[in-house]
């Protein structure tokens, strides 16, 4: 046994000089500032854009003790959907349905379940390009009494081309950082020495998240709500996005 124990624990022994080896090298690879004279800036920018596309998520569903029934009602309801958006120009690739979801639904009576029917249910998404067309497309879809709720989002349809641009004009901004805070001890900067979308001096780093964000404003309609703005006329403003993004630049010094 002893000599079975001795074997077991030599390879442990072997190791021990490599691990504490590779935990030595971990500072010096975690830290991300060079070892010359340089200014370390986060650059910020923040842009406002005006939004160009809404998206509509209709849930359609019914309920029914007759799975049958309800599955014919869900389908014809999502045919009556997509004819009716199609009357706005509204492409098929704009059109994104999922496949059915059937599930029974029950009550406890007595202390015991009972099959009160079966849900069925399909979520519809509809991408509109065209703005200009919401009151009408809107009054349509609540007139046609296809679901009881009606989610809409404003978004931006090229949102790489958007972050894009905001993260070039932080670029701009942490330079101009970076170049007045050199001037102030009489130096300039050099080339850049990192570029980083992450805080790499912040504790979490494993939790390291892009800098930079779309934001705007949805909305919900729904029963009563919906049928308020069943109204063509309804005023309509878009608003605008803002957009914003954060670098965070190493410098060397001249």
């Amino acid at each position: 046994m002893t000599t079975s124990a001795i074997k077991l624990l030599t390879p442990a022994k072997i190791l021990i000089p490599a691990i504490a080896s590779l935990l030595l090298s971990i500072p010096a690879m975690a830290t991300p500032l060079p070892n010359q004279p340089h200014v370390y800036v986060e650059g910020s920018a923040e842009l406002e854009i005006e939004p160009d596309t809404m998206t509509f998520t209709l849930s359609i569903q019914t309920v029914d003790m007759d799975l049958a029934k309800a599955k014919t009602d869900v389908d014809a309801r999502s045919r009556l959907l997509i004819d009716t958006v199609k009357k706005f120009g509204i492409k098929a690739e704009d059109v994104a349905t999922t496949a059915l979801n059937i599930r029974p639904e029950y009550d406890y009576r007595d202390n015991q379940r009972v099959l009160t029917g079966n849900n069925v249910s399909r979520q519809v998404d509809i991408t509109l390009r065209d703005l200009k067309k919401y009151p009408e497309m809107m009054k349509a879809l609540v007139d046609a009494k296809i679901s009881e709720t009606i989610n809409t989002n404003l978004t931006v349809a090229d949102k790489k081309a958007v972050e894009e641009k905001v993260q070039t004009a932080a670029m701009v901004d942490a330079k101009a950082r970076a170049a007045r805070l050199a001037k102030s001890q009489g130096r300039d900067i050099g080339d850049p020495w990192s570029i980083s979308e992450f805080n790499n001096r912040g504790n979490e780093r494993w939790e390291l998240r892009p800098a930079r964000s779309l934001m705007g404003s949805s909305a919900r309609e729904s029963g009563v709500a919906a049928m308020k703005m069943a109204d063509s006329a309804e005023p309509f403003e878009p608003g605008v996005m803002k957009v914003t993004a954060q670098v965070y630049v190493v410098y060397l010094l001249k």
